[in-house]
């Protein structure tokens, strides 16, 4: 075996080992938090019927289940409600036979994928977004006190606003998008 495909072998096994071993810093609590399964269907599809009704400015953010039908991945996703039917619009033919009470949807475009940010993060972002300890704090406090209106200007990334939409919504807790306004 020539030396260059040993170093590659290698070089193959060694970053299986580092991906491995980064796998295993997430723990189980991570993945619950993230993942809340005790949030009630009912209470999804009320904030899902609340966030498809909204038509201010100002849209809710939603989880929903986004099949590209161009590579057959399936995956859960955050995205703003008006997005969603925005990438409905964008699918080449049966746009209109997708109804958002079954929480899962199908997009065979690059701009439909596109437009509900398919590929925004990835899970393994998520998990590791979801060990930021003021975030738990966040959900902690608005899980307990579920009267409360909180304004937060969160100022991260579009990455980073759909993972923290993401983990609020899979714990009961509704978001929404700033204000959005035409000049």
């Amino acid at each position: 075996m020539p030396l260059k495909y040993l170093l590659l072998l290698i070089a193959i096994l060694f970053m299986s080992l580092i991906s491995s071993a980064q796998k295993r810093t997430y723990s189980k609590a991570d993945s619950l938090f993230i993942f809340n399964s005790t949030t009630s269907k009912k209470l999804k599809q009320k904030m899902m019927d609340s966030s498809f009704a909204n038509e201010s400015t100002s849209p809710n953010f939603v989880v929903i289940t986004a099949v590209n039908k161009i590579t057959g991945k399936t995956k859960e996703i955050c995205t703003e409600a008006p997005f969603v039917i925005g990438g409905i619009e964008r699918n080449k033919g049966n746009a209109t036979q997708q109804n958002y009470k079954s929480a899962s949807f199908y997009f065979n475009t690059k701009a439909a994928l596109d437009n509900v940010g398919f590929d925004e993060y990835t899970y393994r972002e998520l998990i590791k977004y979801g060990q930021n300890k003021e975030l738990k704090t966040i959900v902690d406090y608005l899980s307990r006190n579920p009267m409360v209106t909180m304004e937060h200007n969160f100022q991260g990334t579009r990455k980073q606003q759909f993972m923290f939409a993401y983990v609020l919504f899979n714990n009961g807790i509704m978001s929404t998008s700033g204000c959005m306004q035409a000049t």
